[in-house]
């Protein structure tokens, strides 16, 4: 069977780290749960998908000014997300 032509996904690495997820400037935060994650984008688990915005900060201290990132899809309180 040939690759050719098929895209290999980065190497995605398990994980059940806390992290933040900001909006407008840091004002507002939520906790969710880094599921997995790769140099590309992640995996996480939130307590209100109604509140996840199409683009937000994902910061793995409260401190540290985190990742931009970008909603990539949403399957109940579990969504993946784009590193930009």
């Amino acid at each position: 069977m040939s690759l050719i032509g098929k895209k290999s996904r980065p190497a995605r690495r398990r994980t059940n780290q806390p992290a933040w997820m900001t909006v407008d400037g840091g004002f507002a935060a939520r906790q969710c749960t880094v599921i997995d994650i790769s140099e590309g984008g992640a995996r996480l688990r939130v307590e209100d998908p109604q509140f996840v915005k199409p683009q937000f900060q994902l910061k793995f201290d409260r401190t540290s000014p985190g990742r931009a990132c970008k909603l990539a899809w949403k399957k109940g309180d579990v969504i993946g997300i784009k590193f930009v």
